[in-house]
């Protein structure tokens, strides 16, 4: 397969603005495109200000011309001479059907498109595509730049656009994780969901501040909640209501602690990008309280293990698959089936039973 020279990225938010950065670097030529010209300067700004020590800081060796491979448009007629685009505009079903539209219309018919969805699946997504084989999923882990993965998936997708996919993932120095299977959330969003969500079941026993201390005293790079003001409050609860369609309940909060976070939000209380959510923070650092007893946090890796158990039984991948995802995801150096051999199988199975009889949380309900 030829390299694709041209790309594109839809959305200047803070995955795209990176995903950009990445194909930049790469030396790719690539056109970033959003409607609002506000996104597109603060994109800008940042590429020229921060991106090179943000690349360095993710273990890259930042090109010193990249910033002029990287143009800026607000109508998608620019990208017509792309050959890959990637599309990370917000977790809305039909705004994203809608781009797919428009981008076909003014892209070639061999152009390939990456949804970097974390939530909804490549196939949703080009149900009503002129081409739905030309999309695959193109995944990223959040910080894209520190976080080595992109999990690439297409049930209806062609070998040439999962080749393709792949080849481009390599070049910006990304892993690619090929799942055997598309599902909402994919893998790594699965893992990561089953773990805030339970992580949010365990605010009934505890507070926020004593979770996230349990979580980061057994090794976690940041606590459930921690993470769930890092994606933003408002967004989780976004992502909850896109995976309800397809999982129930599965990863919803309880009603009380659902309320809560509805309440946080219409208080524009969000999390990281507010500056305030279940947490204060202060730029990029989560201001975590110190607390008298951490909190345990077995039920949380219970949960975490009982949805990589149903990841290989959906056959989204096998043990070592979803091991690496969350390893790389993560940052960290252990995966879901790690946690099972620590901790020993019986005595996980024994807390989920227990919280499930406790709450009725699906995200408890052992299949192991």
């Amino acid at each position: 397969m030829t390299r694709p020279t041209d790309t594109g990225v839809v959305g200047a938010g803070l995955m795209g603005r990176d995903i950009a950065g990445l194909l930049a670097n790469a030396g790719f030529s690539v056109t970033l495109v959003d409607v609002d010209p506000d996104a597109l300067a603060s994109a800008r700004d940042y590429h020229r200000t921060g991106l090179h020590d943000a690349l360095a800081a993710g273990g890259f060796d930042p090109a010193a011309e990249l910033t002029d491979r990287i143009e800026y448009d607000t109508d998608l007629e620019a990208l017509a001479d792309c050959e890959f685009v990637v599309e990370a505009v917000p977790e809305r079903l039909e705004l994203k059907r809608g781009l797919l539209a428009d981008l076909e219309s003014v892209l070639a018919e061999d152009a390939v498109i990456g949804t970097n969805t974390s939530s909804l699946t490549p196939g949703e997504i080009a149900a009503d595509a002129a081409s739905p084989e030309r999309v695959v999923l193109f995944h990223f882990a959040n910080p894209a730049l520190e976080r080595d993965i992109v999990e690439i998936s297409g049930d209806d997708a062609t070998d040439r656009a999962l080749a393709m996919a792949t080849e481009v993932a390599e070049a910006i120095d990304r892993t690619p994780i090929r799942l055997g299977a598309e599902y909402r959330a994919n893998c790594l969003s699965r893992l990561s969901a089953s773990i805030k969500c339970a992580g949010t079941w365990e605010l009934l026993e505890a507070d926020a501040a004593a979770i996230d201390r349990g979580a980061a005293a057994i090794g976690f790079d940041r606590g459930p909640i921690e993470f769930v003001d890092l994606i933003g409050i408002d967004v989780h609860l976004a992502t909850v209501d896109n995976l309800r369609e397809a999982y129930g309940d599965r990863y919803a909060p309880p009603d009380s602690v659902g309320d809560r976070m509805e309440e946080l939000v219409e208080e524009g209380k969000c999390g990281k990008k507010s500056g305030r959510g279940f947490f204060e923070w202060d730029g990029d650092e989560c201001l975590l309280p110190e607390v008298g007893d951490p909190h345990d946090v077995t039920p949380i890796l219970g949960a975490l293990v009982n949805e990589a158990h149903r990841l290989v039984a959906d056959g989204v991948g096998d043990e070592d698959t979803i091991d690496e995802v969350l390893r790389r995801g993560s940052g960290g150096d252990v995966g879901p089936f790690d946690v099972e051999s620590m901790l020993g199988r019986e005595f996980l199975r024994e807390t989920l039973e227990e919280r499930y009889a406790e709450t009725g949380a699906a995200v408890y309900d052992p299949i192991f």
